[in-house]
Order: structure tokens, then sequence, then C-alpha cells
């Protein structure tokens, strides 16, 4: 455990009682009154076990928009850590129904007005207008984070005004939060005595357990007196700042689609102790499912793919872009090749999951980038259409 940490827990024992006391809420009203915000920051895992580390230096701004239903605030984050091999900044952005998110090399796009699924929260998911990194770390979000922590049961949250931490005057906020009874997390919060705004953050995981976790936050500048013209959240903004960015990845965004009436480009990738070649589908109708587990709807998809495999009689082929995982059941007979991100490439894909039908003759027919919830209707349409020669040219896609 941290010994920051553990001199303020040391305090509770004098100050007990202190979760009910207004000047909590009154910080919690604090921060959820911030309309404009810009912080710039370190970000500082230490992982499990090894204790190795991995940083990020960002910076991020928001600004409330209480008219947009799906969520409270336009945002932007950039980010880079210090061993990241792309020569390009990371970011993530949402405004209005329009997310984008650039990151490992990837750019990932999505417009509610085109398919609200990604956007719905499913579970502990919150849908991508609210899962980028660093989203917690808003105002309004560590508002919504001490109110959570008060009204848990075995969670207890105590206010420490005009404490010194790290050497600083502040007002902090100690959170012990168990589950029945064993310590899951210990968090410290530390913020400017006159203005509110967050000045430090510290998190520790599983304490006192091996596979602990630390997490620490260093703002350098967080500050609620900023002008953010609606424009710097948008489209238009992000082209302007990130242009190269966008034109050479957003290019490749749709262009599997692009392939449609194309012969399959060809690759051979390791399979079963032999080689794996389209030569080897000539004749068959087939379906091709490019996956990356990291990404959103992969499981979905493939467990689509698979039933719709079975009920049309379609061969299906399964491209992991890294390897697959340990304990895939392969109920359709799927062949599954790996580390196939090259392959991708060929295919125009850029986004995970990808589909491409395939007709006897190799020449692709269909593709859909994505998941919907009309994905098994549209699969099954397009295959049907597929195994009716005359019809197969007007198969609609994605």
């Amino acid at each position: 455990m941290s010994p920051r940490i553990t001199l303020l827990l040391s305090l509770w024992s004098v100050v007990a009682g202190l979760s009910a006391q207004p000047g909590i809420y009154r910080l919690i009203a604090r921060l959820d009154s911030v309309q404009n915000y810009r912080a710039v920051f370190s970000y500082r895992i230490t992982l499990p076990i090894t204790d190795s580390e991995v940083e990020y230096h960002a910076e991020l701004a928001y600004a409330k928009n209480q008219a947009d239903p799906l969520c409270g605030y336009r945002y932007r984050i950039d980010y880079k850590a210090p061993n990241d091999t792309c020569p390009y900044y990371n970011f993530a952005a949402y405004d209005s129904g329009n997310y984008f998110r650039f990151d490992r090399g990837r750019l990932r796009e999505y417009h509610h007005s085109d398919n609200p699924e990604p956007f719905v929260a499913r579970e502990s998911n919150p849908g991508v207008h609210r899962s980028g990194l660093f989203t917690e770390l808003f105002p309004a979000e560590i508002a919504k984070q001490l109110t959570a922590f008060i009204g848990k049961k075995d969670c207890r949250v105590s206010l420490f005004p005009d404490t010194l931490v790290q050497n600083r005057r502040c007002d902090a906020v100690v959170v012990s939060d168990s589950l029945r009874g064993e310590p899951m997390r210990i968090v410290l919060y530390t913020f400017d005595p006159q203005s509110g705004m967050p000045l430090y953050r510290e998190t520790e995981n599983n304490p006192g357990h091996l596979g602990s976790q630390m997490v620490v936050v260093s703002y350098r500048v967080s500050d609620d007196k900023v002008t953010l013209p609606p424009e710097y959240f948008g489209e238009q903004q992000l082209l302007h700042d990130y242009g190269e960015t966008f034109s050479i990845f957003r290019e490749g965004t749709y262009a599997a689609t692009d392939r449609i009436g194309q012969k399959s480009p060809h690759f051979s990738l390791p399979w079963n102790e032999q080689r794996f070649t389209p030569e080897q589908l000539q004749g068959e109708n087939a379906l091709l499912l490019f996956l990356d587990e990291q990404s959103e709807f992969c499981t979905s998809v493939r467990q689509i793919a698979e039933s719709i495999s079975l009920q049309e009689n379609i061969t299906p082929v399964f491209f992991y872009v890294g390897q697959k995982p340990n304990r895939l059941a392969n109920r359709s007979g799927a062949i599954i090749l790996e580390q196939a991100r090259k392959i991708a490439g060929e295919y125009g894909v850029t986004g995970f999951p990808t589909l491409f039908l395939l007709d006897a003759n190799g020449i692709i027919r269909f593709v859909k980038i994505g998941y919907s919830p009309q994905l098994p209707e549209q699969l099954s349409q397009a295959v049907r259409l597929l195994h009716n020669p005359l019809s197969a040219k007007h198969i609609p896609h994605e």
C-alpha cells in the first residue's frame, strides 16, 4: 500500500464519521458544476507482479452539453506514451453522436446516425462515447464516482480539508472500497482548496495482494477558467489538427467495401501443419471473417457467422489478427487462421470485425463492417442470393 494512503488512513481513528459531513457534498456539487475544463497530466500504471510501469502524457478538454441525450459533454483527449512506436499522437473525441479514436495505428470512428449500436451501454461496457481512456478524470465523472462510493454499503469516504499531501496544501478525499469485508481498492483524491479542481489521484487496486495494481494521476494543469468553442470538439477541427492521420488511416475505413466484385486477394497462412490459400475454397461459397478479440462485438459477429454457416452450408474461414483465443469453441468447423494482420490489409480491413462473402469463383459479393442488430437477417439474405448465381451480383452490402 502507498505510504501516502497509509498515512491518511491512520487519521480515520481521529476523524471517524466524516463520510457524512457536508464538505464532501459541496465538493461533488462544485465538480459537477464545471462547464468547461482543461487538464494536462501524467497517468502512470504499475502492472501487477512485475512492477513494470506504463506511463502516458495526456491533455484533455471537455465542455458540458446537456442537450445531448447520449452524453452530457463533448470531449477531446490527446495522449502518447514515451515508448509508443507510432509516430502520431493518439486521440479520442466525442461530439453530439460522433466518436473518433486513433490508437495503436488504428483509426476508428462511429456515428450514431449511421449505427447507434456501439453507443448503447451494456453491463460494464459504457458504450463508445464514454469508454475512452482517461474519461474517468473529467470533473463530472469524478463527481459521479464519489457519489457512487458514498452510496455503497461497504465503502468509507472521508474528507480531510486543508491537508498537506506531497508538500502541497489541498483538500483530500480517501475512499476505502470493500466487497464483503475484503478491500477492493483504496483511492486518494486531492483537490485545489480554492478552485476545487483535481490535483492528484492515486488508486491501489487489490491492496495487500500479490496482484495489486497502482494507478497514479498527476495533474500539471487543472483549469475550469477556459473558453472552449463547440467546434473545438468537432470533426472539422480534428481534420485540421490531425489531417495527416486522417488522410493515411481514414481512407481505408471503407476500403473493404471497394473490394465487392473483385477477386479475393491471394494469401497463404499456416493451417494444421500445412498452408491454406484461397484456391482451396474454389468451387465453394465461403464466409471470411476478420477478428480481433480486443475489438468490440467480435464475439457476437463470430457466433452469428457460425450459425449462418451451419444453416446455409457455407464454408467459414476466421482470420485472427493475432492469436486465436485459447478456449475457442469451433462449433461450425471453421478454418481458423492466425497472425493475419497483413492479410487484413490486403482485404482493405481497418476495423474489426469485418465479414466477406465469396462466391464459388472466389469473387467478393458482400461485405459487412462491424455489427448491427440486423446482421443475422442481412447475412442470411446475402447468403441466399449467393446460392442463386443469377441474383448474386445484386447482393446488397453494408
